[in-house]
């Protein structure tokens, strides 16, 4: 799931499908969890490996093991990255802030009037680059609800328009700044 929420709010993603293939590795198929298409037209694939334990055989063989799967897809023509469980943990905080604005997104999708309030947020950013969710809310909060407010912000967030630190826990006191896409 972690991953998927980093794909899910990565907003040079065009669309990504879990569980697209399998390589063979030492006689076995080897499932990939990812296939991602870019908005920049390249194509790549994710797969998850568990730690291997803390020895040195271990390791070892881990690597050996990730040496032939890379082999593999190169052979396929396929561009693979190999993530470990030390990368999303390290993640945490992130993966946290992003499942707590995806029920925002997916509402703000689901709104018949969400382009006005797309608008009304982003000619608040406009005058205000770095801002709040709290301020956004207050500086509408006279013409508009501020759940409609918050699913907008955060959609335009998911969309790249807007950008937070995934970093930081998510507070209405984030801040929140013009993206990559305004």
């Amino acid at each position: 799931m972690a991953l998927a929420l980093d794909l899910e709010f990565d907003p040079s993603v065009a669309t990504y499908v879990e569980r697209p293939r399998t390589l063979l590795v030492r006689g076995r198929d080897v499932e990939l969890c990812f296939w991602i298409s870019r908005k920049c037209g390249t194509e790549s694939f994710i797969v998850f490996r568990r730690q291997a334990a803390a020895t040195v055989p271990a390791l070892r063989a881990e690597q050996q093991f990730c040496a032939e799967l890379m082999e593999a897809s190169q052979r396929a023509g396929l561009d693979l990255a190999i993530r470990k469980l030390q990368s999303i943990l390290a993640a945490r905080v992130a993966n946290a802030t992003r499942l707590e604005l995806l029920p925002y997104v997916q509402a703000a999708r689901r709104s018949r009037g969400i382009s006005v309030f797309i608008d009304a947020v982003m000619t608040h950013m406009r005058r205000h680059p770095v801002s709040s969710f709290h301020a956004i809310e207050t500086s509408l909060r006279p013409t508009f609800d501020w759940r409609d407010i918050r699913s907008a912000t955060c959609l335009l967030v998911h969309r790249g328009d807007l950008a937070i630190n995934f970093n930081e826990r998510l507070r209405t006191s984030s801040s929140v700044t013009l993206g990559a896409n305004p």
